[in-house]
């Protein structure tokens, strides 16, 4: 009884330590992401940034506005807790800065009026 119960619980920790692992491994990046910047107009003011990984496991993505819009991002790059994304909106330029930290992207949007700040946090889907 007690080498069973040994057993089965050697068994559960390992199947745990590989779970965790195949999750770290995974792009921490991915997912959706929910924004609101109130200073852009308001057609682009809210909205979900979707991010996955493409077959070659480099980042690709899309923003879905509240208005309806869909904009592709032409590339995503990060570097430590560094992202930029760079779009074309209307066939202007517009390129995000951000810093990446657990569930939160803060820092600012260049567009050619200006800069604004902008800021994002994981959307968690309700059970």
């Amino acid at each position: 009884m007690k080498r069973s119960l040994l057993r089965f619980t050697g068994l559960f920790i390992i199947s745990f330590l590989f779970l965790a692992t195949a999750v770290k491994a995974g792009d921490p990046l991915a997912g959706e992401w929910a924004f609101s910047v109130t200073q852009a107009p308001w057609e682009y003011s809210k909205g979900k940034i979707l991010i996955d990984t493409d077959e070659d496991g480099l980042p690709v993505g899309k923003i879905v506005f509240d208005s309806g819009i869909e904009v592709r991002i032409a590339r995503i790059t990060q570097e430590e807790n560094k992202v930029t994304m760079d779009v074309y909106v209307e066939g202007y330029p517009v390129r995000t800065v951000l810093d990446f930290e657990d569930d939160e992207l803060k820092g600012f949007t260049e567009t050619p009026d200006g800069t604004i700040p902008f800021s994002a946090t994981r959307h968690i889907p309700e059970q």
